[in-house]
């Protein structure tokens, strides 16, 4: 009986971390990475190698399952709610080598955004071309979703960055949703002549996605202050329409202004990245589209009907896993979540934000599936996890000691 009681306190002491089941989604959560510092965006290599933006400046890289040490990309950015934001890999990577990255700098007594073009060749990143600058910036509000459309364009959300009539002005970049061409031109079907302005009258839009029929959703931060609170938004998005702020929040009209399809009442969800699903791994979730939200501190659930209207929406995984800022599908129909814990003034608590994933509840773990491709840049040392050694230890451990037990019974039998 002591014996036993041994091994149970001593795989107790074990630090082992076990993918958390959800049997009635169907699903688990393991963690794909940690010990990171507000990660904000996440995309994909050809091969599967995860690229992924910290807001303190650092673009870093996930190769084969592993993190590595050192960032592909540091700069000196804006600080609070501005830094390195969206990321973007262009749908002809596997062509051009081309890598979109949006980041917020600080030049004199100005804060403004840009959308840099990098070549990513021979495991080097270099700057290529500057699509566009003096996006307006500041501590707050400083938009920074970039995706590829279904069209092939180039769409970036931007903040208003605390200054609300920005979003009504088309000489100013700020409060918009814009479109481009990869190379920075703008496209000639875009709803205003010579600019590369979508939709106005935003506040602080953080996620778009398109649906299987080419339409496009977007989240976006509602007021607080003057204009009240809460109030956060998801819009069915239509080019050149003007979605209102500061005019409007929550279900007011006005002419000419597009009132949301869902607003959080007065509740505050501070809505970010945003995703449909449409991969095989996840059947039940498919054509749903998921919300993270910071405040919320949940994801958000939405179905849409055929009138793009809202048919129904839920709350998963509240307050589990703190802030989570970004949801996308890996190229393997997974769902991968970025945390983004941090206090109310954008400074880190700790080194504690993640990255989640999102399996069927049969799958057998991280590793699976996990294509062995030539390392661009195997120079680079990768990340140890402590996790893993203290399993190992742990297990050799409690082995030891049960080889212990049976050799003592062993002698005790012969003495007998």
């Amino acid at each position: 009986m002591k014996e036993f009681i041994i091994i149970v306190i001593l795989l107790s002491l074990i630090p082992v971390s076990f993918a958390q089941e959800y049997p009635e989604e169907g699903i688990k959560i393991e963690v794909v990475a940690d010990n990171l510092t507000i990660p904000w965006s996440i995309d994909w290599l050809p091969d599967g190698t995860i690229l992924f933006t910290e807001r303190n400046g650092h673009l870093r890289i996930i190769q084969h399952g592993i993190l590595l040490d050192d960032p592909l990309l540091s700069l000196n950015v804006g600080g609070v709610e501005g830094g390195m934001l969206g990321i973007a890999v262009d749908p002809e990577f596997s062509e051009n080598n081309y890598i979109y990255v949006y980041y917020t700098t600080n030049e004199f007594l100005t804060t403004s955004n840009k959308l840099v073009r990098y070549q990513f060749t021979d495991g080097i990143l270099i700057e290529d071309k500057v699509l566009i600058d003096k996006i307006p910036g500041g501590p707050f509000h400083d938009g920074g979703r970039i995706q590829f459309g279904p069209d092939g364009k180039l769409y970036v959300t931007t903040g208003e960055a605390g200054l609300p009539d920005l979003s009504q002005d088309l000489k100013s970049l700020g409060g918009k949703i814009l479109r481009i061409n990869s190379d920075g031109t703008i496209p000639k079907d875009n709803p205003w002549k010579n600019s590369p302005i979508y939709s106005i009258g935003h506040r602080n839009p953080q996620g778009i996605d398109w649906d299987k029929s080419g339409n496009l959703f977007a989240t976006e931060h509602g007021p607080s202050g003057w204009r009240g609170v809460a109030h956060d938004e998801v819009n069915h998005i239509i080019a050149g329409k003007n979605y209102g702020w500061p005019t409007i929040i929550g279900d007011e009209k006005k002419d000419n202004m597009k009132t949301p399809i869902l607003h959080s009442g007065d509740e505050t969800w501070a809505p970010s990245g945003a995703e449909f699903y449409y991969g095989d791994k996840i059947p039940q979730w498919k054509g749903k589209y998921f919300v993270a939200t910071l405040r919320g501190n949940h994801l958000h659930v939405i179905e849409f009907n055929s009138q793009n209207l809202v048919k129904s929406h839920e709350k998963l995984f509240e307050n589990e896993f703190g802030r989570l800022r970004d949801i996308q599908t890996g190229p393997d129909g997974f769902l991968y979540i970025l945390t983004s814990n941090q206090d109310g003034r954008g400074i880190p608590k700790t080194n504690d934000d993640k990255i989640l994933r999102i399996i069927p509840i049969n799958h057998t773990g991280i590793n699976e599936n996990i294509e062995k491709k030539p390392n661009p840049i195997d120079f680079r040392e990768p990340r140890s996890y402590a996790g893993e050694l203290y399993a190992i230890t742990g297990i050799g451990l409690v082995g030891m000691v049960i080889g212990f037990i049976v050799i003592k019974k062993l002698m005790n039998k012969n003495k007998k």
